[in-house]
């Protein structure tokens, strides 16, 4: 977990109507399981110690679209952040579970054997899922525009496994444009 202030400024000094900013980052365990409540603590750490600055917070929530029990999942975690946090996601309120965000499948020269899979099976036994989320309390922000990239040019491929030779990363980037509001 990593937390920023920040405080606007023109010219180095500070502008007459000063914004102080919350930027945190969190990287979730690997069944997502503890992402709802590191959410929780972040909420409540601004609400409580800096709520005069606004939060952004990007995490890997480790999301599923379809859960196993010990997973989870997209749909209960945006309800969780809309209704009960009155945040937001770059991806809105009800995010689509087809917004994948990872597409990676394991071959059998890399590491961890016990988790590759055929070409084949990519579709099937592959993570594709959509982990990745920007959020923001929905009173002070709305979006302008919010795009992911898997290639390093700007363009998300869906269907693409990755990472790749000229994109090493097994999630895509997501990035968006926020009117402070």
């Amino acid at each position: 977990l990593l937390c920023i202030t920040t405080l606007k400024s023109v010219n180095s000094k500070p502008i007459l109507k000063s914004m102080k900013y919350l930027l945190c980052s969190f990287h979730g365990d690997t069944n997502g399981l503890a992402t709802k409540s590191v959410v929780q603590l972040v909420h409540d750490y601004a609400m409580n110690k800096l709520p005069d600055h606004r939060l952004i917070f990007g995490l890997d929530g480790n999301t599923y679209a379809h859960p196993e029990k010990d997973q989870q999942g997209l749909l209960d975690f945006a309800e969780f952040y809309n209704k009960q946090l009155h945040m937001n996601s770059c991806y809105g309120s009800n995010p689509s579970i087809t917004n994948y965000t990872t597409f990676h499948a394991r071959t059998f020269l890399q590491p961890q054997l016990n988790k590759a899979i055929r070409i084949e099976e990519k579709d099937l036994l592959g993570d594709k899922n959509p982990k990745d989320h920007i959020l923001f309390f929905e009173s002070d922000y709305e979006v302008i525009y919010t795009y992911k990239d898997n290639t390093g040019k700007k363009i998300y491929k869906d269907n693409m496994v990755f990472p790749t030779l000229n994109f090493p990363s097994d999630h895509g980037i997501t990035s968006t444009i926020l009117k402070e509001l």
